[in-house]
């Protein structure tokens, strides 16, 4: 059964709808997982999704990806403070 990506995309936080498309605001941190095969891609920093015959995903970076709709396995949406943790090794000055 394909995911329904218009169902998700409408009940996220933050998701508008524009005509045949759902743009999502760079706060959010949205990422797209796709099926390759035996590989899942990773889309990260979703801008815009366009709905059609495919899936086009754009991305902050001005990146344009297209898929079919079965291929798209999921979505991960984070808040604001999901992007401003830092990656740091552990340490902290005491």
């Amino acid at each position: 059964m394909p995911l329904p990506i218009d169902k998700i995309l409408q009940s996220a936080p933050q998701v508008k709808k524009d005509g045949n498309a759902y743009v999502i605001p760079e706060e959010v941190d949205a990422t797209a997982f796709v099926a390759m095969g035996q590989e899942v891609l990773q889309i990260p920093r979703i801008q815009r999704v366009e709905l059609s015959a495919e899936v086009v995903f754009v991305t902050y970076k001005s990146e344009r990806f297209y898929f079919a709709a079965e291929q798209v396995c999921g979505f991960r949406f984070g808040g604001p403070e999901a992007r401003s943790k830092s990656g740091g090794a552990g340490f902290f000055r005491a």
